[in-house]
């Protein structure tokens, strides 16, 4: 008995020492800039002079906070289901039969996924530049022939959807490739057995096997698409002066508070941009069992 509560001590001990750089960077990056918002809120400010919690409130009624929202729900309304199907879909065709070539095409997907928002910006400005885009055979074909058909407002939601998945669907084919790698090679070879098609045993074995890992990555997609930033913020001020100007929830926060002076107007933003986000990590948490609690709690049961 002393030596089962030796080695759980030790256990414990040792799960804290690998946990501690985690834990100690989640309060550093996580907990204290969440608290330091919430205390910057009420603070008085050129547009809240009196301040207190009504910064919520003038932000909500801040002229450029419903175009914000809009755009950025648009950009995600093409981007998160796009990216969701096509990762999947390929994640499964890569899973379907191990070739020679699936080393290559696992580069293939992640190659573009390693081009950073800013990069990707830039190399998309080449691409859809009829003038000297690698595709304006093609572009010349539907009509475009200048730029100015292309970077438009209206256009962005769909440029900034493209830019977006092509910079995370490769990294996300190879998670959920190896995630699909998880699944019993015997329950695969029983529904085989069964006179199961390749296409029932995607879609009734792997995707079922797998759920889990596709609500987690629907979550992280959710959020990332939510902070849009980067891609609005290089386009308006590095490429076409005006186009994308508070375009999206966060380059609002952003200019709240270093064009405006208004730091409790943009902490009061960023605390709703937190709460999607947040709601979509306690679904991942309590509703996926992500961390496999169920099967631990039954093992400890069955022990006892």
């Amino acid at each position: 008995m002393a030596t089962q509560k030796s080695a759980k001590k030790g256990n414990n001990f040792a799960m804290w020492v690998m946990f501690s750089p985690y834990l100690i960077l989640l309060i550093a990056f996580g907990l204290i800039p969440v608290i330091m918002a919430i205390l910057e809120v009420p603070h008085e400010s050129r547009v809240n002079p009196d301040g207190g919690w009504d910064a919520f409130k003038i932000v909500l009624q801040d002229f450029r906070f419903l175009p914000a929202v809009g755009h950025v729900l648009g950009f995600m309304a093409i981007f998160v289901p796009t990216t969701i199907i096509f990762v999947i879909a390929m994640s499964l065709m890569l899973d379907v039969n191990p070739t020679k070539w699936k080393k290559w095409l696992r580069m293939a997907y992640i190659v573009p996924a390693s081009i950073s928002g800013a990069v990707a910006v830039l190399v998309w400005y080449a691409i859809l530049q009829p003038t000297v885009s690698p595709i304006k055979g093609p572009l010349s074909w539907v009509g475009i022939t200048t730029s100015d058909q292309i970077w438009q407002t209206k256009n962005l939601v769909y440029i900034f959807a493209i830019m977006a998945f092509f910079a995370i669907a490769g990294n996300w084919i190879l998670i959920q490739f190896g995630s699909l790698q998880s699944i019993s090679g015997e329950v695969i070879e029983a529904a085989r057995v069964d006179g199961c098609s390749a296409f029932q045993i995607a879609f009734r074995i792997k995707l079922p096997l797998i759920k889990k890992y596709i609500v987690y990555m629907g979550v992280l997609i959710f959020a990332g698409g939510l902070q849009i930033f980067v891609e609005p913020e290089l386009l308006n001020k590095g490429i076409y002066l005006g186009i994308a100007e508070s375009w999206s929830l966060d380059q609002l926060a952003f200019e709240l508070a270093f064009t405006s002076g208004d730091f409790g107007g943009a902490s009061a933003l960023s605390l709703m941009l937190l709460v999607p986000s947040l709601l979509g990590a306690l679904v991942v948490i309590f509703k996926t069992d992500m961390f496999e609690e169920a099967e631990v709690n039954n093992h400890k049961k069955a022990e006892a």
